[in-house]
């Protein structure tokens, strides 16, 4: 399913209007024991480009014994910036897992969240700048 908010083509960057563009996914598969939730969204405006991905992917599988400890979940974070050709871009993982229990069956759910931000600016100025709050 996508989802255009904003102006039209016509009229894309006039008057500071912002164009967005929302793209949800949501996949399933029974066979795989695997879901996958996914939310991308595409913006303009005279400032800069911005992309945004958002994905949640979920694998289940039985478990039988249910012993083991818990371990942490891991964090990954990546963050590059290129002054030449005026990007950024983030990425934040988490991965990890957890155990579910229906009826009398133990389950192992592992799971993958995931942030992507990407901006193409198009002015000379790098990042917005700061609030005064912050300096």
């Amino acid at each position: 399913m996508a989802l255009i908010v904003g102006c039209q083509d016509g009229e894309r960057l006039k008057k500071g209007r912002i164009m967005r563009e929302i793209l949800f996914k949501n996949m399933t598969s029974l066979k795989r024991r695997k879901k996958t939730l996914c939310v991308s969204e595409r913006s303009e405006d005279q400032e800069c480009q911005t992309f945004v991905k958002k994905s949640f992917i979920y694998l289940v599988s039985p478990q039988t014994d249910t012993g083991h400890a818990l371990s942490v979940p891991v964090v990954y974070i990546r963050k590059h910036r290129n002054t030449k050709t005026q990007q950024e871009s983030f990425c934040f993982r988490i991965k990890g897992y957890f155990y579910l229990a229906k009826d009398a069956s133990f389950f192992k759910v592992r799971f993958c969240h995931c942030l992507k931000i990407h901006i193409l600016w198009k002015t000379k100025q790098f990042s917005s700048p700061k609030p005064a709050s912050l300096t």
